[in-house]
């Protein structure tokens, strides 16, 4: 993640910035990150798509039933004893 520091900043924009995150029960960080991500287009549906590229990657093999968690640990645990 990226540190950002915004010098000269009005001070009417930082109370602005202030008062909508007061508002919204966050934080003025948290306010900024979102109002910065909405600006460049990050949003939820980016992420959704993202994910389910990364499901398609992990996806077995076809015809082939994915391994549940507990099987793995089953399966673990049966091989350390």
């Amino acid at each position: 993640m990226a540190d950002i520091k915004v010098r000269n900043l009005d001070d009417r924009v930082a109370d602005a910035l202030k008062a909508r995150a007061r508002a919204k029960g966050v934080s003025l960080e948290q306010e900024v990150r979102g109002i910065l991500a909405d600006a460049v287009g990050t949003d939820r549906q980016d992420i959704y798509n993202d994910l389910l590229k990364i499901r398609e990657m992990t996806r077995p093999p076809s015809g082939k039933k994915p391994t549940g968690s507990v099987a793995i640990l089953r399966q673990l645990r049966d091989e350390m004893g």
